[in-house]
């Protein structure tokens, strides 16, 4: 059994979107928790209505929001997804077949993104697949295990023995980093979901990836850059 754990903050234009892909995919004893920062709109009224266990917590980074949804989990698979995402209908069948094999501890899936622009979803989705590739080496070469904080599933208790994400950027470097290596973990390409380009257009795609390739740095060098207060934390 499942417990799908959703970060939000003002998404009630993406929130249902996300949970009317999930809700056909549940099997009995699945849960949805959306924890949710306080939202001004209606996200928490939108989640509820799609069966969600909303809990609400101060604003105080997607990196602990995650953690308390996993605090508040009844199952012993915690899955991670971000609101703005759209899931292949084979999402959650693809994780019951690696789940069912019990010495499998967590796995990774590959973001995509959806643009306007073709061009720009050609370099947005080749940057991911590059980075998906990336850590699948790593693993194999080292046993160290990143798995992307928003397409991913891993055991309850392997994620709380470490206190789960913290309130840093990059939180799923910085869980990499504290966990030890295992080599019972999947990485599976066909494990799709679908992001909008949101964050890129925001800040611009270089400077996106230039941020979170310093904070993945600094997560090794230094205890990670945190979120809420934007330096290294010591």
């Amino acid at each position: 059994m499942f417990s799908f754990i959703v970060p939000t903050l003002n998404e009630e234009s993406h929130i249902g979107e996300v949970l009317s892909g999930l809700n056909p995919q549940l099997k009995k004893g699945d849960e949805i928790i959306v924890v949710d920062a306080q939202s001004k709109d209606r996200t928490a009224q939108i989640a509820t209505k799609y069966g969600a266990k909303v809990v609400l917590q101060p604003k105080s980074g997607v990196g602990l929001a995650r953690t308390v949804g996993a605090k508040n989990a009844k199952n012993d698979i915690l899955v991670f997804l971000d609101a703005d995402c759209n899931l292949s209908q084979d999402f959650a069948a693809r994780l019951r077949k690696h789940f069912s094999r019990p010495e499998i501890v967590a796995v990774g899936g590959l973001d995509l993104y959806h643009s306007d622009s073709n061009v720009k979803g050609w370099v947005y989705n080749t940057y991911s697949v590059s980075v998906f590739h990336s850590a699948k080496i790593t693993h194999k070469l080292t046993g160290k295990y990143w798995v992307p904080a928003n397409n991913c599933a891993i055991r309850k208790n392997v994620f709380m023995s470490v206190g789960g994400y913290r309130s840093v950027i990059c939180e799923d470097t910085d869980l990499m980093k504290r966990l030890p290596p295992n080599r019972d973990i999947v990485y599976d390409k066909k494990l799709v979901l679908t992001l909008s380009d949101r964050r890129f257009k925001q800040d611009g795609f270089v400077k996106t990836v230039a941020l979170w390739g310093w904070s993945n740095i600094s997560a090794f060098v230094n205890g990670g850059v945190d979120v809420m207060k934007g330096y290294t934390k010591e």
